[in-house]
């Protein structure tokens, strides 16, 4: 359907005999729902040189006039995804169907980045340290895979004597457990649903208000903004917190990671996978306190994790002897890490 036929028919009215447009609608479940989304903005087609204005301006872009018309082009497409029973999709459904999708991202993307809380200040001022004294998403995932094939190796083990080594350097919980687990773009967490009644996180989201009075004629950042308290399933927002972490925002992750860790202060996945990013910035002090926070609780999922990372900050610490002590450990537990503990006291 062309523009010009749009507009030939909402000049002419919907007479099924005398208008060659709607018998096509009639005919097509694609037309169909494309003319009832131009009949919801009264057949205007002008619209279309706004979105082309806003969209392509040479002056000036902004988020708002993008949203605004991404809203207009998700009328046209609104219909898309409805799918008759039983009845055979055409072609040009299928299409419109793929292009809905495809939309649907682009939304889902500015849905990210915009609902975010802001960074604060603390974390905003931080700067990671050198890239070869980083560990990002690619090294824990791949950690995660080899010591899976480990304990499938070595399942049998007999627990060796544990050195002396005092009680502030090992987890002061005796009975632990193991906590089921899901992975969540490959990294492994703690399935919290098993063990919370309804978990949610209370934070803020980014929402478009409506048009000021002021505004109404201007044809581009029209849209007020406004913050509104909301809660989000736990599970959806440690989902985006880890797509952050593994896409190496790590300041995106860490704030999203401390709005979880105020609601469920022994969080073990928000304090084991902020306790990476504070290593990255090189606050291995408050990295500690994440890592102790995780051996602290009746779960052990993360405990070997722990135990290492925490000896990797004291040692950048220069606490060279509290360091030794567990890599000492970690050497002698014939864990997935015991080698690389070798090493380190080289």
């Amino acid at each position: 359907m062309s523009r010009s036929d749009i507009e030939k028919y909402g000049n002419q009215g919907r007479d099924i005999s005398e208008n060659s447009t709607e018998q096509k609608e009639m005919n097509d479940l694609f037309e169909q729902d494309a003319i009832e989304g131009w009949e919801q903005v009264s057949y205007d087609t002008s619209v279309l040189n706004t979105m082309k204005a806003k969209l392509f301006s040479q002056n000036r872009f902004s988020w708002s006039t993008a949203i605004s018309s991404l809203i207009v082009g998700g009328i046209l497409v609104i219909g898309y995804q409805t799918i008759i029973n039983d009845e055979p999709r055409s072609t040009n459904l299928i299409v419109a169907e793929q292009e809905s999708e495809k939309l649907s991202l682009v939304l889902d993307e500015i849905n990210i980045e915009s609902t975010e809380i802001l960074i604060p200040a603390e974390i905003e001022k931080m700067r990671e340290t050198e890239k070869t004294e980083q560990i990002d998403a690619k090294v824990i995932i791949d950690d995660f895979v080899q010591m899976e094939e480990f304990e499938i190796k070595f399942p049998a083990l007999e627990p060796i004597k544990i050195p002396v080594v005092p009680i502030t350097l090992l987890s002061p919980v005796i009975d632990k457990i193991d906590a089921k687990e899901i992975y969540l773009i490959d990294l492994k967490l703690i399935d919290y649903r098993v063990y919370r009644e309804n978990p949610v996180v209370k934070t803020k989201q980014l929402i478009l208000t409506g048009t000021s009075a002021n505004k109404e004629n201007e044809s581009s950042d029209s849209f007020e903004t406004g913050w509104k308290d909301v809660q989000i399933p736990y599970i959806q927002y440690l989902d985006k917190s880890v797509y952050y972490f593994n896409k190496g925002k790590s300041k995106k992750a860490l704030t999203r990671f401390e709005t979880i860790i105020q609601a469920y202060p022994l969080d073990v996945n928000a304090n084991f996978y902020s306790g990476i990013c504070l290593y990255n910035f090189g606050e291995y002090t408050e990295a500690i306190n994440r890592f102790e926070t995780c051996l602290s609780t009746e779960y052990r999922n993360f405990d070997e994790e722990s135990i290492w990372m925490k000896a990797l900050c004291l040692d950048h610490l220069n606490q060279k002897n509290e360091a030794k002590l567990l890599f000492q450990l970690i050497s002698e537990s014939r864990g997935f890490y015991a080698n690389q503990a070798i090493e380190k006291l080289k």
